[in-house]
């Protein structure tokens, strides 16, 4: 793996095939986790699936689509507009240096920009192939984890993630929390609206443990992930004359 820690003739000596670009978020976690908790998910399982895929990794972009966090202290968020004029400045500075195969992992599931503008950076340049796993993907043959489910946000799996890789900056006085309500309510209130101490889900139940196998398999699932579909894209590619 190769990231920001290595100089510019390392890199391009190494030559690696894929670079990964991820994408996290700065807003509130609820009482327990830390604003940054997106950013540092993300980069953790980045960094592993870099070391995996032998890539190189660009460094984790912090903000994201955090409006729905706004009012409560310590949220920063981008437009959508900015979010995707980034992810394509970034995408294309890969490009002029040679990389051919982008690999975007996204930590923040209010990000729905990013599909659209990924299709049409695809669309717009035939010799570059940007994918994106989606952010829930799960393998059949893994375990089950959670005891409450993934929940919607600082909830028993992104606590138990954080007990894993920050377990310093993960405090006390966990609060569990159903709304009433479905998650598209994000659409249309803040998250402060719906739940007073930011959390939807079963913090409580997050375990270190269960975070490590989380980890595991998330990192084992993308890995295999990107390289079939890759070679899928390339084969579609090939087929049509370019034009997939």
């Amino acid at each position: 793996m190769l990231d920001a820690y290595n100089t510019s003739k390392e890199i391009g000596e190494a030559a690696p095939e894929i670079a990964i670009f991820a994408i996290g978020a700065i807003e509130q976690h609820s009482v327990h986790l830390p604003l940054g908790t997106d950013w540092l998910g993300i980069a953790d399982l980045a960094q592993r699936v870099a070391a995996e895929l032998d890539a190189f990794l660009a460094t984790p972009l912090p903000f994201s689509m955090s409006q729905c966090h706004g009012p409560m202290a310590g949220t920063v968020w981008l437009k959508p507009k900015t979010l995707a004029a980034v992810l394509r400045d970034v995408a294309h500075s890969l490009f002029a240096q040679g990389f051919r195969k982008v690999l975007v992992l996204n930590g923040h599931g209010g990000n729905f920009v990013l599909e659209a503008e990924i299709r049409r950076i695809n669309l717009s340049n035939p010799d570059l192939i940007l994918l994106m796993p989606p952010i829930f993907a799960r393998h059949p043959d893994d375990p089950v984890i959670w005891d409450k489910g993934p929940d919607v946000h600082a909830e028993e799996a992104e606590t138990s993630h954080q007990l894993f890789i920050n377990p310093h900056n993960v405090k006390s006085g966990r609060v569990d929390y159903l709304p009433p309500v479905g998650r598209e309510f994000l659409d249309y209130a803040y998250m402060g609206f719906i739940s007073e101490h930011g959390a939807w889900g079963h913090p409580s139940y997050g375990t270190a443990e269960k975070g490590e196998k989380f980890v595991a398999f998330r990192v084992k699932l993308i890995a295999e992930w990107a390289r079939q579909t890759f070679a899928r894209v390339e084969d579609l590619r090939q087929a049509r004359g370019g034009e997939a």
